[in-house]
């Protein structure tokens, strides 16, 4: 009886040690082991664990140079006296007027066709003058006063040749890229072979490009007088113009 007992309590002692031991067994299979803390922890034992890839950065972040830190300046409250220029920005054409310089002295040439009625016919002469006056710039605008002397070449043997002058004042209104001008003038005419002097007044008017010194002028004058010579009416319509001049 004594032999059964010690039997069965043996069988009892070793399904105990054996449920010990595998619920040991399942308790280390849910923990992570350390090396340092279990001597008996196996690394090849543990499941390879993921690695992330590592971020590849651009060739050109890697040789970028760093911009030097900036240099601050201290400002400047001191004062400084502006020159007084008012014709800085003056400006003609592209040329800079001298502030210094504002009055000029004025020469020039010029020709053009004169329309004009004889005896009920148009007839036409070519015009040669010289041009001599005074030129003033006025901020951006200019004024001038002068006086054409010269004479007209008849095309047809009937028309008179004759002798002209006339004293002229035009003001001239910038645009930028040329002026326009327009003024009043007083001219006379002397007819050689007549020898009859008539005068009355004259419009000019036209465009003026400034190239630096010089200028050249395209227009017309409008005279507004009549010619009587011999029993003959002759009446002055109109004068185109082609001018050069230069300032002095």
């Amino acid at each position: 009886m004594a032999q059964i007992m010690e039997n069965a309590i043996n069988k009892i002692i070793f399904f105990i040690s054996i449920i010990l031991a595998s619920s040991s067994l399942d308790a280390r299979g849910n923990y992570y082991r350390l090396d340092d803390y279990d001597a008996n922890y196996n690394k090849l034992q543990d499941p390879p664990l993921n690695q992330e890839p590592q971020k590849q950065l651009h060739p050109s972040s890697i040789y970028k140079q760093q911009r030097p830190t900036g240099i601050q300046k201290e400002p400047d409250y001191s004062r400084r006296e502006i020159a007084k220029n008012n014709q800085a920005a003056n400006r003609l054409v592209g040329y800079q007027i001298n502030p210094a310089r504002l009055d000029y002295f004025l020469l020039g040439i010029g020709g053009g066709i004169d329309i004009y009625e004889n005896e009920k016919k148009r007839q036409i002469s070519l015009d040669l003058y010289a041009k001599l006056g005074y030129f003033r710039y006025i901020n951006l605008n200019a004024i001038r006063i002068y006086a054409n002397l010269g004479g007209r070449i008849p095309l047809a043997n009937s028309n008179p040749r004759t002798l002209s002058f006339s004293g002229n004042i035009d003001f001239l209104l910038n645009l930028k890229i040329f002026h326009i001008y327009a003024g009043l003038g007083y001219g006379s005419e002397y007819y050689t072979s007549q020898k009859f002097f008539s005068q009355g007044l004259n419009i000019n008017l036209g465009l003026s490009k400034q190239l630096g010194r010089g200028a050249i002028d395209v227009g017309l004058a409008i005279p507004f007088y009549t010619i009587y010579t011999k029993d003959v009416i002759i009446k002055n319509n109109i004068i185109f113009l082609l001018e050069y001049s230069y300032k002095i």
